[in-house]
């Protein structure tokens, strides 16, 4: 595992964060009617917290994949 193990709870902290607030706004973005003008607003913030979850996600493995180099190179 990684080296500092406040790094992937802070990260696993965000990534919650991230997924419960794209749940609750997609939820609410199928539950209300879309001919109300503010919905784009949710559509908007929908499509930032996908990207904002893409990018934690890619941030994770990427980590795992040099924490697993590292475990390589420590072994050789």
């Amino acid at each position: 595992m990684s080296e500092d193990p406040t790094w992937s709870q802070k990260h696993a902290k965000r990534m919650v964060v991230v997924i419960l607030s794209a749940g609750v706004s997609l939820w609410l973005l199928l539950l209300l009617p879309f001919d109300e003008p503010w919905n784009w607003l949710l559509v908007g913030l929908f499509l930032v917290l996908g990207a904002a979850f893409i990018g934690l996600l890619a941030s994770f493995f990427l980590q795992q994949r040099d924490d697993y180099w590292h475990e390589q190179e420590r072994d050789s």
